[in-house]
């Protein structure tokens, strides 16, 4: 027998709509006010992210979570920008610090966005240049693998931060429209640039990096600029990649050796060392306990452009400096500087220094240890950022670059209040960091409530003040091989001492410190010995 269907009469309201007929509040209400009302920002982007159903019988919307906004906050909106332009001894102080004491600080109201620390520079290695001077004398006194750090593997530390650290150069920074532009490197840093850019310019993970741009543009929340300065000769300090300077080093050992005579220029430490290293280990066999010379030396001749050498150190410490390279055989000639130069003058490679007093100087090898110039070519003249010798003009109490705008910092040798000395840059670092991490709570409060409503909050953060050391009271020069001069916090430093302190092994013991974590090469303190 043939069985009959049986037929249920459906109902003309949808069963969703009549599972809640029954509460006369509205299912929003019931079931996700409390959500959207939740302080914390990861539980109310979650259910801000489920979609608007529509009812299939009719077109009533139903909805049962909130409307994505059209500018994504908190946790769904772009990380903001923290640059680091530079990734020398003051960069990577700063990214460490930043990562270390700054980024779990911030993201204190429920708006707040994500932070991304991006430290941009133009080698992926650290050039420990505290060892030039000996590394320049002969292959193996100082190991390329010892002076040369790879940057990327000393913030291992820090993986799963937002950190990104990019093969670079600046070539335009742009204060209003709060920009830099990058000259990338290679295919790996134009990767690396293409997936920080925005969502609505960013490029595909899978495109091709031939496809990719060499030059980009990044925005940025705060900068700190630490670009430092350049010498004119890369031996002392890197103008590109780090193999460039490899490869400089190289060269000069091979010139050394067959030169006979060797001019320097500058009165400065790095010039009073490197005539100091050069003679030591070039011209004597042995040092202790009776100095000996070979029978054929080299003529090393300093010229200090000045009346004396060293002249930000104490006149006792200068005279005291002349007389160790004297005896050592150094020929020094004061108050005269080097004009011009000319290459290869004659058929031996000489060349020809043309000097102030109208004389000329022929010498085999001509080294330039003067001339200090501040990377600082990325900020346009017309913006007025500069003084009269490229120095980007800086705060010297708070360090900020009042004229640039908001959140623009600059720090180390590129600083209007620069001494070039590298122990002022980690006497500033935290002074800098601090007054970073104010200016981005300020930042945050301020957007939370625009009317007005977080003063009280605003008025308790207070910036620090940065104090700077007098000119020569932190200052070590190994000369000879045992000793040198050197005063330490207005202390004239006994021979030994410089040698302890810096001649022995020009501190490459401490290249983790400074490398993994952002400390001072001279610091007494730690593991990396």
């Amino acid at each position: 027998m043939a069985l009959k269907p049986t037929i249920i009469p459906m109902s003309p309201v949808s069963p969703l709509s009549s599972t809640f007929a029954k509460s006369p509040v509205s299912p929003v209400s019931t079931n996700y006010a409390p959500y959207m009302a939740a302080p914390n920002p990861s539980a109310r982007n979650r259910y801000s992210m489920l979609p608007t159903f529509k009812h299939r019988r009719n077109d009533t919307a139903i909805s049962i979570a909130p409307k994505v906004p059209d500018v994504p906050t908190g946790k769904g909106a772009e990380p903001h920008n923290i640059i680091i332009l530079g990734n020398s001894y003051a960069g990577l102080a700063c990214a460490h610090r930043f990562l270390d004491h700054c980024i779990d600080r911030l993201r204190i109201t429920p708006g707040s966005p994500s932070y991304r620390l991006i430290i941009i520079g133009p080698s992926t290695h650290l050039y420990w240049n505290i060892s030039a001077p000996r590394a320049v004398v002969a292959p193996g006194l100082i190991k390329h693998e010892d002076a040369f750090i790879n940057i990327e593997e000393g913030f291992h530390r820090h993986r799963g931060q937002l950190f990104t650290h990019i093969q670079g150069t600046c070539n335009d920074l742009d204060p209003e429209l709060r920009t830099i532009e990058i000259d990338l490197h290679d295919f790996e840093a134009q990767r690396k640039c293409s997936l920080l850019l925005p969502k609505s310019e960013g490029f595909d993970p899978k495109t091709p990096a031939f496809d990719i741009p060499r030059i980009q543009t990044l925005p940025f929340h705060a900068i700190i600029l630490a670009t430092g300065t350049r010498t004119p000769s890369d031996l002392f300090s890197l103008h590109g990649p780090h193999h460039e300077t490899i490869a400089s080093l190289t060269s000069i050992h091979a010139q050394i050796a067959s030169a006979k005579s060797i001019v320097i220029s500058g009165g400065g430490p790095t010039a009073v060392e490197t005539a100091g290293q050069l003679a030591t280990y070039l011209n004597h066999a042995s040092h202790f306990p009776f100095r000996r010379k070979f029978k054929s030396p080299k003529t090393i001749t300093l010229i200090s452009g000045g009346q004396t050498l060293l002249p930000r150190m104490p006149a006792a410490t200068s005279t005291k400096a002349e007389k160790l390279l004297r005896k050592l055989g150094v020929e020094i000639k004061h108050n005269v500087q080097v004009l011009h130069t000319q290459s290869w003058f004659d058929q031996t490679g000489a060349t020809k220094l043309s000097l102030s007093d109208r004389t000329s100087l022929i010498t085999d090898l001509y080294i330039p240890c003067t001339g200090l110039k501040p990377n600082s070519e990325y900020i346009a003249d017309g913006w007025d950022l500069k003084d009269d010798s490229g120095y980007i003009l800086t705060n010297s109490t708070d360090l900020r670059c009042d004229m640039a705008g908001s959140r623009i910092y600059a720090l180390g040798d590129v600083a209007s209040n620069t001494q070039n000395n590298l122990m002022d840059v980690y006497t500033a670092v935290p002074v800098l960091m601090h007054n970073l991490l104010v200016d981005l709570l300020v930042f945050e409060l301020e957007a939370d409530r625009p009317d007005g409503g977080h003063e009280a909050r605003i008025e308790m953060l207070r910036d620090e003040e940065f104090v700077q050391t007098p000119e020569g009271e932190r200052t070590l020069s190994p000369i000879s091989r045992w000793g040198g001069v050197g005063t330490w916090r207005g202390w004239k430093m006994p021979r030994v001492m410089v040698h302890l302190l810096k001649g022995k092994r020009y501190r490459l013991g401490k290249t983790g410190k400074v490398v993994v974590e952002g400390g001072n090469p001279y610091a007494s303190r730690g593991k990396w010995e």
